[in-house]
């Protein structure tokens, strides 16, 4: 709202999984696993079209609402053991 004035727009591009080499090594599965390509093609449409706010593929669009909608506290319970991207240096990978 702040750069409006100035005439900038501003797009906040929340995309699923896109393959690439940061992703190629991911121990988990990566539901919705999208071509850089297509992410390319459609972040530059979403900016065309001056989008504020772009979630693709449009799975993830849903999946983000029904984790929007959870409660917090099943949220939590659901997801508390899921799988982690290893970090470096974390000694239990």
């Amino acid at each position: 709202m702040e750069m409006r004035p100035l005439g900038v727009s501003v797009v906040t591009i929340a995309p699923g999984y896109v393959r690439s080499e940061m992703t190629a090594h991911n121990p988990y599965r990566m539901p919705f696993l999208m071509d850089a390509s297509t992410f390319a093609r459609k972040t530059a449409d979403a900016i065309e079209r001056k989008a504020r706010y772009a979630t693709f593929p449009w799975q993830m669009r849903v999946a983000g609402a029904l984790l929007h909608a959870t409660p917090r506290w099943l949220y939590d319970m659901l997801f508390e053991k899921a799988p982690r991207k290893p970090r470096k240096g974390d000694a239990s990978h």
